[in-house]
Formats: structure tokens, C-alpha cells, sequence
């Protein structure tokens, strides 16, 4: 086998649409149309200390938020960089947060990816808002459209998607493959979607997927692919869409570069089974989605050797199963609206950095007490013989650390008295 590896690049272009909520002071959902303006808000360009002005795709010229049914959608300008276009979304979450201000009704914002709305709050909104606002998408393995068939009239609930929008920056090899969707999508579910479930443990994910989001959902346009598997969890941290997109970018690459001389595609696809995939994705099953990583996880690690530009490599490996023991809420408690309104300028505070930095001191850190930990266990086992009984030792064991000290103060009154 050949021991090429992927070569990274920025010739792929970054977007996406993710949707989300608006709440009113009691925390009951509120149609967007009642917040936003009918046109949505739109943030212009260079208005913000930062945004992603330098590296956006030149034909998209601003960002804008929009009232899409119940929901809203947030539209930034594409991106061939991750912290810019992370920077252009805290733009534009900037404006709304002014734009709430101004308003004074108490309104908050919801990132939830699903949620539901009273039948009242629903009645009292438009027609094109009670409707979805998605068109069908096409989906790899129905080879058919995905139409929601439930009454938006009717049905209560209604969820956020996370979609990733993907392009391509001057190559004709990414179009190439942002063309051949049959190849691209399915190694976007195995890159993208199942990685994913391991992080988006959120339950509602099942019945969202009943609705839409399923395994191998896309649509194909002008500007290449749009995938439209995940839900919006990553707009709960600038780092987690870093993660996200980053992951996208790469199935971007190991399909273009994937060729006679060592075909990337090939061998991640062999290692893992299809059904496996769609199922991990579809019933978000958590187990199962962990089985398939570690089936390709060699493979993605050899190839990918660039730590600071694929989220996922060697250097980075144990980090990143020791963030997916962990969990999204472990990390990440903050407020998320809160998180990007006041989110600094994004280059060195991605994903990469997140795992190299944060994750890996908090994996020390625990080591570390685990560590001590033992060691006060076996100072305990080495005392035990200056008690007559087991009995005596039993009230203080539970708790190693304080456990240590009491049988140390029990053995000097011992010593005392016996003198």
C-alpha cells in the first residue's frame, strides 16, 4: 500500500444554514415572524471589528438571518476559512443580539434542535410560517425525495437543522466531486454524520430524523453540495463548528484525492459497513457509532497528518476520545447565544487548539488525580495492619482522601496512648 497522505488545502468553500428558536420571557416558543423583520436582518459587511470579509466567496455579499416557518435560519457568506466564517457568524448573532435589545420584549434566543410549540402560538401565525419551510431533499439510499408527510398544521414540534453547505474554490477536482453525489454524500455520513452522533447524544435526534435529517440527505446545487444530515448541536461552541466543517472539508479531500496511486475513499469504505453507517446515523446510536469510528480511525489518522488543519489526527487522537467520554456538556456549559456574541477573534481558538490545549490539560489533570487516588488507596492498605480489626477501618474507607488522614490521627492515638 502506498504511503501517501492527504494533502491539505483550501479548495473547498465552507457554508452553511443552521436554523434555531426564539422564546418569550415565560420560555415558551415564539414564531420567528414575530421577531425578525419580513426581510430577516441583514449584516453588512465590515460593519464588525472582525468578520469573514477577506476570505468569503465573492459572490455571496452579506450574511442574513431569516424567518424560515417557525424557525429562523442564520445564512453567513460562505468561506474557505473555518475562523472566519465563525468570525462572520458572531457578526451576525452581534446584530441580532442588537436587534432584541432594542425590541425590549424579553425575547431570547433558542438553540435546541427541537422543540415544541403550542397549538395557540401556532394558530396565531402566518400561513407560510405554520407551513415547513424546507423544500424536499434527495437522499442517497431512497434514491427518492425525502418528503415530510406529517400536517404542519397539526404536528407540534419542529426541529433545527445544521446543514453544511460546501463548494469549491477554484478546483476542478472538488467540483468533480461535489458532483459525483453518490460517492461524496456517503463519505460525508461516514466522516461527518456518524462522527457526529457521537457528540449530538441529544434523544430528540430520532423523531427530528422522522421529520428530516436522515442518513445520506442532500441536495445538489449551483455552488456544489449541500449535506443535510446534522441538526444545529454545533452552534452550541464556535469549536464545534469548527469540528464540523473541518470534518466536512476533509471527506471533501480524501474523495478528490483518493486515486491509483492510494485511494483513500476506497479503504475507509471497506472498513466499515453501509448499514451500519445509515443505522449509527439514523437511530443516533451511540455504540454503534463509536464501533464504526474505531473501524476507520487507523485509517484516518495515518492519512490525515496535518494538526492544525483536519480535526482529527495522531497528534490528537486520545484528546479527542477522551472530549467524546466526556461529553458536549462537560465542555460547553455556557450560554451558546452568549458564547457568540462575545466569542473573540477566531483564528487560534478552534478545534485543533481546543483539543491540544483545553482537553489535553483536563486529561493531564485527571491522570493525575487518578494518580493520587491510588496512592492514597495503598496508604490506606499499608496502615491496615495497625488496626485489631477490619471493622475498625470501615467508617473512613469510602473516602480515600479523608480516609488517609483518619487512619494516620488513629494510629498516632494508638502510639500515644501506648507510650
Amino acid at each position: 500500500m502506498s504511503d501517501k497522505k492527504l494533502n491539505f488545502t483550501y479548495n473547498v468553500t465552507l457554508g452553511c444554514d443552521p436554523e434555531f428558536f426564539f422564546s418569550g420571557s415565560k420560555g415558551q416558543t415564539t414564531g420567528a415572524e414575530k421577531v425578525l423583520p419580513e426581510n430577516g436582518i441583514t449584516y453588512t459587511p465590515g460593519t464588525a471589528h472582525y468578520d469573514g470579509s477577506y476570505t468569503s466567496r465573492g459572490d455571496v455579499k452579506a450574511s442574513k438571518i431569516v424567518i424560515d416557518g417557525v424557525q429562523a435560519e442564520l445564512n453567513p457568506r460562505p468561506n474557505t476559512c473555518r475562523a472566519n466564517l465563525g468570525n462572520e457568524i458572531s457578526a451576525c448573532f452581534r446584530d441580532l443580539h442588537k436587534a432584541l435589545q432594542a425590541q425590549g420584549k424579553g425575547i431570547g434566543v433558542n438553540f435546541m434542535p427541537l422543540v415544541k410549540i403550542s397549538q395557540k402560538e401556532l394558530d396565531s401565525l402566518s400561513e407560510k410560517s405554520k407551513t415547513f419551510g424546507c423544500a424536499p431533499s434527495t437522499n442517497l439510499y431512497s434514491a427518492a425525495e425525502s418528503k415530510i408527510t406529517v400536517n404542519p398544521k397539526k404536528y407540534l414540534k419542529r426541529s433545527a437543522g445544521g446543514h453544511i453547505h460546501l463548494g469549491n474554490n477554484s478546483s476542478s477536482q472538488v467540483k468533480k466531486t461535489l458532483e459525483n453525489v453518490e460517492e461524496i454524500v456517503y463519505m460525508l455520513d461516514i466522516i461527518v454524520g456518524n462522527t457526529c452522533v457521537l457528540l449530538d447524544r441529544n434523544p430528540n435526534n430520532v423523531e427530528r430524523r422522522k421529520v428530516y435529517g436522515r442518513a445520506g440527505e442532500y441536495r445538489s446545487k449551483e455552488y456544489g453540495l449541500e449535506y443535510r444530515t446534522l441538526s444545529n448541536f454545533w452552534l452550541q461552541s464556535y469549536q464545534l463548528m469548527s469540528l464540523v466543517t473541518g470534518l466536512a472539508r476533509m471527506a471533501v479531500h480524501i474523495v478528490s484525492q483518493s486515486g491509483k496511486d492510494r485511494d483513500f475513499a476506497g479503504e475507509i469504505k471497506a472498513a466499515v459497513k453501509k448499514d451500519d453507517i445509515v443505522k449509527a446515523i439514523q437511530e443516533n446510536d451511540f455504540a454503534l457509532a463509536y464501533a464504526n469510528f474505531l473501524k476507520i480511525e487507523n485509517i484516518i489518522v495515518e492519512i490525515a497528518t496535518d494538526s492544525y488543519s483536519y480535526p482529527i489526527t495522531k497528534d490528537v487522537i486520545n484528546e479527542f476520545h477522551w472530549f467524546i467520554r466526556k461529553g458536549i456538556s462537560y465542555w460547553f456549559k455556557h450560554d451558546p447565544f452568549q458564547h457568540w456574541i462575545t466569542l473573540p477573534e477566531g483564528h487560534g481558538k478552534g478545534w485543533e487548539t481546543f483539543l491540544q490545549h483545553t482537553v489535553r490539560k483536563d486529561m493531564e489533570k485527571s491522570k493525575e488525580n487518578a494518580a493520587k487516588l491510588v496512592a492514597q488507596i495503598e496508604a490506606i492498605k499499608s496502615l491496615k495492619e495497625k488496626f485489631e480489626t477490619l471493622s475498625e477501618l470501615e467508617p473512613v474507607i469510602e473516602k480515600p482522601v479523608k480516609a488517609a488522614k483518619a487512619v494516620k490521627k488513629a494510629v498516632e492515638v494508638k502510639e500515644a496512648v501506648a507510650k
